[in-house]
């Protein structure tokens, strides 16, 4: 280790108690070959997808004009998305549920906090490690597929790939620590795995009927209706950190002004009526209808003014972080309290 980087090292282990416990969790995973294991499959997962169509531009009767004219764009609100959002978060699980749970059923928690480190420290010692150990060959997945993007035939911009790689690293960060938070709130494996598995098939694919639960129980026990009604459901919406990673995703993609209120808007599917008052009333847009192969579609134009502030790109990352807080608090609560 280079004398630049023993200073730092010591400078982080001085400065943050949870240091040692997360380089702990990091170098364990490199001597388990893990990281690398990861980073291969990352990569392979990333760039396969665009792999595959650019052997399809050598026919150009094979591949749709939106690969041709958006390039990366057309994958990431394609492919990527949904592969983000379903594949990451299990490869996270099995990198982060036993975190904590394992350490605590074969007794080596109790080593661990008879040295100098609290269980406050052991908690975001473990978040920090095993995000990490996540996040390292991911990252190194998106530099690959970046490079490859830029050197391919594909249509490629810069900013709005950045945009992805950085959205879909803080949507891991924040999967990893609900994960591991959920690990050091139980007693077992099976139950943290349990836990994360049920979280993660609720905020993937049950979110959105909690909203509409919402809106329906306001309506039909509130009296509240309307305009009101759809910004409390927008914003239950946006408390799921997929729908968040989702919406911020596809806001950065389209690239123009209108990105943050079209991919808001996308996130509703009711009559037209409703989708005017969402449009004109939650998100300050201008309604209008567009004639499609489906029939008369209720669409949302800027009206020269951005979504309010609540529901804009920065809010929206901002509630996505905050999971973090959330489950390493409540996680330390719980395993402040137990007897090991």
């Amino acid at each position: 280790m280079s004398t630049e980087n023993q200073g730092l090292d010591g400078a982080l282990r001085d400065t943050f108690d949870w240091y040692p416990v997360a380089k702990k969790e990091f170098r364990d995973a490199i001597r388990s070959k893990g990281l690398w294991i990861l980073s291969f499959l990352f990569t392979a997962l990333f760039v396969l997808p665009a792999a595959i169509n650019w052997w399809d531009l050598r026919n150009a009767e094979r591949v749709s004009r939106a690969v041709q004219s958006f390039g990366l764009q057309a994958a990431i609100s394609g492919v990527y998305l949904s592969f983000v959002t379903l594949l990451v978060p299990i490869v996270v699980i099995f990198v982060t549920y036993a975190a904590v749970s394992d350490e605590r059923t074969s007794g080596s928690l109790k080593v661990l906090l008879s040295l100098p480190f609290s269980r406050r420290d052991v908690i975001i010692g473990k978040i920090a490690g095993r995000s990490a150990v996540v996040g390292v060959p991911l990252a190194l997945a998106l530099s690959i597929t970046g490079a490859f993007f830029a050197l391919s035939p594909f249509a490629f911009k810069f900013e709005a790939f950045a945009w992805f790689a950085l959205f879909t690293l803080a949507f891991t960060l924040v999967m990893g620590a609900v994960f591991v938070s959920i690990s050091g709130a139980v007693s077992t494996n099976l139950r943290s795995l349990m836990g994360a598995g049920l979280f993660y098939f609720y905020v993937s694919f049950g979110w959105n009927s909690l909203a509409n639960f919402v809106g329906d129980l306001l309506a039909d026990y509130a009296g509240i209706e309307g305009a009101l009604r759809w910004q409390i459901v927008l914003f239950v919406k946006l408390l799921s950190p997929t729908q968040a990673y989702k919406t911020l995703t596809r806001s950065v993609v389209l690239g123009s002004e209108g990105g943050a209120l079209d991919s808001r808007f996308s996130m509703f599917s009711k009559d037209p009526e409703t989708m005017k008052t969402i449009c004109a009333d939650v998100l300050s847009g201008q309604p209008g209808v567009r004639q499609t192969f489906f029939g008369n579609q209720t669409t949302c134009e800027s009206a020269g003014s951005a979504v309010p502030f609540y529901f804009s790109d920065a809010a929206v990352f901002v509630s996505l972080f905050l999971w973090i807080g959330l489950a390493a608090a409540l996680s330390y609560y719980t395993f402040d309290r137990v007897d090991l």
